[in-house]
């Protein structure tokens, strides 16, 4: 067995559950995140010139701006 099938074969899931790049795939919609993109959009639709995201690290800011530029 290939170490990097040990997760996916024993919990018979079709992808590898932890990665070190940000996939928007598996973001979850904690109300932080819900209010993070909802203004993140409201910057994008009103044309705003800077809209800031602060969080901890790990707390999904980039994972809900790529989630955000793959509707754009």
């Amino acid at each position: 067995m290939n170490t990097l099938e040990i997760y996916t074969d024993h919990f018979k899931m079709r992808e590898r559950p932890f990665t070190l790049v940000p996939d928007p795939d598996f973001l979850f919609w904690s109300p932080a995140h819900k209010r993070a993109y909802a203004i993140l959009e409201y910057g994008i639709v009103t044309r705003a010139p800077i809209t800031l995201i602060t969080g901890d690290v790990g707390a999904g800011k980039t994972v809900v701006a790529l989630y955000a530029m793959l509707l754009a």
